[in-house]
């Protein structure tokens, strides 16, 4: 367990010791990102999705977190709303505490610790789980519109789409291919999460940062653990199946929360404390969900 950990914070802290000797930027991390979403992730969703045996059951993945962005968005306009009174600020914790990283640290740790099949239930829980209800559900309460044009030019979602309607047929010579961009995948990712890591912006707004992490990446993975210990006595749900759901509700806050900030006017000083706070924090309670589930869920 803690090999991995280390070797996920090794690439990080590469990442970002390297920015801090200026051999990169934080501009550059555009570029690393734009790797992975337009090219390295959609080719790893096809390969993953297309191989991977899906079940009905499954469905589970994506439905449990549709149902932690429900109760986070109850907590966050029922009970902080009235101690928050401006009202970017408010939609900012909103982003930052109801949707996490479940991609750029939820695709690495998934597949650390579980494989391809840990990878698999991580992207149905981001993509049709995080993903559509950010740019449906969080955009709606941001600006009172849906942005169906992000939906659509989002390119890991085309992959998914593709990796069903091509189920059963032989990738053939593509499968190497796909290996190895699967394979760039996850040190692309933390290391350009080190790029964007930067510990003074954690001094702002640090109050409401710390209430985001604490719903984040304790209050509701919590709460899922509970259920999910409540429906395997019901529903046949394997342990890599429930731990990558529970690994994937404590993710840290996300970091397009951070450009959803800047792009709405909202406050992304807030977004920027909430990201890189949940990263430093977050050895730690992966490991305490890791020990948690083993306890609960083998």
């Amino acid at each position: 367990m803690w090999e991995v950990i280390l070797t996920f914070y090794f690439l990080m802290l590469g990442g970002f010791f390297l920015k801090t000797l200026g051999v990169f930027t934080e501009k550059d991390a555009k570029s690393f990102v734009d790797y992975i979403v337009y090219f390295a992730l959609p080719v790893a969703v096809f390969g993953v999705i297309h191989d991977f045996p899906l079940e009905v059951k499954d469905i589970l993945v994506f439905t449990i977190a549709w149902i932690t962005i429900g109760l986070t968005t109850l907590l966050v306009f029922k009970i902080f709303a009235p101690f928050i009174r401006d009202k970017k600020t408010l939609k900012t914790f909103f982003l930052t505490a109801t949707f996490g990283n479940t991609a750029f640290a939820g695709y690495p740790i998934a597949y650390f610790l579980f494989g391809d099949k840990g990878l698999a239930y991580a992207i149905l829980y981001d993509v049709l789980g995080n993903f559509l209800t950010v740019v449906t559900f969080a955009i709606f309460i941001i600006t009172g519109r849906v942005s169906w044009k992000t939906v659509y030019k989002f390119p890991p979602l085309g992959a998914l789409i593709l990796a069903f309607l091509t189920k059963g047929l032989p990738l053939g010579f593509v499968f190497h291919f796909v290996e190895v961009v699967k394979n760039s995948l996850t040190p692309v990712i933390v290391f350009s999460l080190g790029l964007r890591f930067n510990p003074g912006g954690i001094l702002k707004n640090l109050k409401l940062a710390l209430w985001s992490v604490f719903i984040r990446m304790l209050f509701i993975p919590s709460l899922v653990l509970g259920l999910l210990v409540f429906l395997k006595g019901f529903i046949d749900i394997s342990y890599t199946q429930a731990m990558v759901i529970l690994l994937q509700s404590s993710m840290p806050p996300f970091v397009m929360s951070v450009i959803l900030s800047e792009k709405f006017k909202l406050n992304s000083d807030l977004a920027i404390a909430a990201v890189n706070l949940g990263l430093i924090v977050l050895p730690i309670t992966v490991s305490l969900w890791v020990y948690l589930g083993e306890m609960f869920l083998k």
